[in-house]
């Protein structure tokens, strides 16, 4: 027998067992615990952070859907055994990974727009006036 062999070349490796290394759970837990703190200090605190309404809900959607990547890769990545549930688990998978690259775009995009924003130029060189303040808060 050759020892490229296209059929062994080719199988799936064995089953790796029903669960992942210890490291993966205790990294996933630190990591969950780090953005749930994140999101839990955003909403005691957000009188106090200055931060847009847009890149609040951009930042609290970030976080979530990142946490819900972590926990169901870390929780039902290795659920082969039942059809359906590995079905769902794909599902969510996709969904919460591309929803965590979407917000990650958005964010970006917006930081880029901020920072890339120039102040009104006075045709006389004296400086811009400074921005009307909206009547209602």
């Amino acid at each position: 027998m050759d020892k490229w062999d296209l059929k062994k070349v080719l199988s799936f490796p064995p089953y790796p067992g029903e669960f992942l290394h210890p490291v993966v759970y205790a990294c996933t837990a630190v990591m969950l615990l780090c953005l749930f703190a994140s999101i839990i200090t955003y909403i005691v605190h957000h009188s106090a952070i200055r931060i847009s309404r847009k890149g609040w809900h951009m930042l609290l959607n970030f976080c979530f859907h990142t946490a819900l990547t972590f926990a169901v890769f870390a929780g039902g990545i290795n659920r082969i055994k039942y059809p359906i549930i590995c079905q769902a688990v794909g599902v969510v998978l996709h969904y919460s990974s591309l929803s965590t690259m979407l917000w990650l775009g958005v964010t970006a995009r917006n930081i880029y727009k901020q920072v890339t924003k120039k102040p009104p130029l006075s045709q006389d060189g004296d400086p811009p006036p400074p921005p009307k303040q909206p009547l209602l808060r």
